[in-house]
């Protein structure tokens, strides 16, 4: 099952850049929408406001990273199942339990390719399709 290439994407990342790039990658993938968040209180704010198919969020942000974003949506029924795809570096060294308590399953490494920002988001959706 792949991401619903029709429905707004969020990508939050402190570095917009990155959102630039994402939003590029997306778009050349047939996604109509691409909003971007610098951070996740900008990214709460943009999800009461419109219906999103797929949250790309980094990691490491302040003063909210990644892990703590997926928290607050899965408190919320119509955000839980929203696929969720959570960008970092090799270097970064993070705990894995807590991307599991998050129900965190999908984790791109940066830097990426179109095809494996295009896949991980395909196995998000596909894994809470499963669920």
């Amino acid at each position: 099952m792949s991401f619903d290439r029709s429905r707004p994407v969020l990508v939050v990342d402190d570095n917009f850049a990155i959102i630039r790039i994402v939003k590029t990658l997306l778009e050349a993938q047939g996604v109509r929408e691409v909003d971007g968040a610098g951070s996740g209180p900008e990214a709460i704010r943009l999800l009461s406001k419109k219906p999103y198919g797929l949250v790309i969020s980094d990691f490491f942000m302040m003063p909210m990273n990644g892990i703590d974003l997926k928290l607050v949506m899965d408190r919320r029924p119509d955000w839980k199942r929203i696929p969720f795809v959570i960008m970092t570096t090799k270097e970064e060294t993070y705990d894995r339990t807590k991307f599991d308590r998050a129900r965190i399953g999908r984790i791109l490494l940066k830097p990426f390719t179109a095809e494996t920002l295009v896949g991980e988001c395909d196995r998000a959706a596909a894994e809470l399709a499963m669920i």
